[in-house]
């Protein structure tokens, strides 16, 4: 019959003839490691910003604190211009009543401790807001290095399973000849195989959204379309959270108000409502009027050349106690001590739902280690040598290699899970020790 005659196997490139199909034939393969990624990640973009408020913020500490600047003046009046200003010289004859002054107003009410203390405060706070930048950027940045992983591994897999077919159809081929199967069955076969070639580059292209996303997030300099992560999910602690982590973990989680009360988005959100506090301070020093006082030097030819005059200088404040600044400042007080009861009250669901994370992460990943994983493995060898003996069909074949497919997919995704799980509860309770010079340091030299 002329549907019966042997199917031509399609040739299976090899892995690097696959990458290079996506990657790119001048693109050579670069190591990224996690330690690097997070590193680079302080220093990106969105740091540098933060930073630059920082120091800007630093800046307004200077200028708060000093006192008002002397005014020099110099006044000429009395000039006689129906009778004219006489002979002379100008400065020395003339009829004219010359000084020269200086005025210095003397701040009362400690209002320069008061305006330093809320540019300090707000320094501290856009300090902390640096730190509280880097552990977000870093937190993308493990989730994009994660997920690169993630589609990396998915890709090798999906390869790997691809190669597969090949066996599958040389079995098949000779099934074919001596009859234990049709040509259709052995076409179907050569049609999964290019699904799977399909899937490839599908995969391919996965891998490369995820490394583009996360160069955005690194600064990186060459190709992020070569990079590839030789590390394994073992390698990483991606697999199970060791014993050290999960005691650490639930010390954390008992020591909850302690842990939140060190995280940086709390400790700026106090130092927010400390510079609010000293602002209200200062608006009410307001209603302690300052004092400006002053002396001028006289000089009227004809008089006498040596003239003193002293001045004092009071505002009247009749009517208004600087009550709209005072209920303004309230408000903003008020406003800052409800924002760091909403910080505190989120880092604390934050930690604690980071927790779950981590506990539901490590269950689940347990399970397909355990069993789901064992289980797949072992239904599709035994269906493969069912295959080849001819005790199973091949629709019973293709069905186990997509269960064992999917299960080994399903896998990755929560080892991912898990990782990005353990490595954002590090970052969100570890303890600062680093000063940002030290990490833009050692950060820029990693990355030079």
């Amino acid at each position: 019959m002329a549907w019966a005659q042997p199917v031509q196997a399609p040739r299976l490139p090899t892995d690097q003839g696959m990458e290079s199909k996506t990657v790119g034939a001048n693109d050579s393969a670069v190591p990224i490691t996690l330690t690097q990624v997070l590193a680079l990640s302080r220093i990106n973009h969105d740091v540098g910003m933060a930073q630059s408020m920082a120091k800007a913020a630093q800046g307004d500490v200077v200028a708060a604190d000093r006192s008002p600047f002397p005014v020099l003046s110099s006044r000429a009046s009395s000039m006689d211009l129906q009778n004219g200003l006489g002979p002379g010289s100008l400065f020395y004859d003339k009829r004219i009543d010359k000084s020269v002054g200086i005025d210095w107003t003397w701040e009362r009410g400690n209002k320069r401790t008061l305006r330093t203390q809320t540019a300090k405060a707000l320094a501290q706070s856009s300090n902390l807001d640096v730190e509280e930048t880097v552990i977000l950027q870093q937190i993308l940045a493990l989730n994009a290095f994660f997920d690169l992983f993630a589609a990396q591994s998915r890709a090798d897999e999906i390869v790997q399973i691809a190669e597969s077919y090949v066996k599958t159809f040389q079995t098949a081929q000779i099934r074919l000849k001596t009859g234990d199967i049709s040509a259709q069955e052995a076409a179907r076969i050569s049609i999964e195989y290019q699904r799977a070639l399909t899937d490839v580059n599908s995969a391919q292209l996965e891998r490369q959204k995820a490394a583009l996303a996360l160069a955005q997030l690194t600064n990186m300099q060459g190709s992020a379309l070569g990079w590839r992560i030789e590390q394994s999910w073992a390698e990483l602690g991606a697999m199970s959270p060791s014993q050290t982590q999960k005691d650490a973990t639930a010390s954390v989680v008992a020591a909850l108000d302690d842990a939140v009360d060190q995280r940086s988005d709390v400790i700026s959100a106090k130092t927010k409502a400390d510079a609010s506090r000293a602002y209200f301070e200062l608006v009410q020093s307001q209603n302690k009027a300052d004092i400006t006082w002053g002396a001028s030097f006289d000089h009227y030819p004809g008089t006498s050349n040596r003239l003193l005059e002293l001045r004092l200088q009071v505002p009247i404040q009749w009517s208004y106690g600087f009550e709209g600044e005072l209920a303004r400042a309230q408000a903003q007080l008020e406003q800052s001590m409800a924002q760091l009861e909403k910080t505190r009250l989120q880092a604390k669901t934050e930690i604690l739902s980071l927790y779950q994370d981590v506990l539901i992460s490590a269950q689940r990943n347990a399970s397909y280690i355990e069993t789901i994983i064992p289980q797949a493995d072992a239904v599709l060898k035994q269906a493969e040598f069912a295959y080849s003996k001819g005790a199973l069909s091949l629709t019973d074949l293709l069905d186990a290699r997509r269960t064992y497919r999917a299960t080994r997919i399903d896998a990755i995704g929560v080892h991912s899970e898990l990782a990005k799980a353990v490595g954002i509860w590090k970052l969100r309770t570890q303890t600062p020790t680093m000063s940002f010079d030290a990490k833009h340091s050692s950060a820029a030299a990693l990355k030079d």
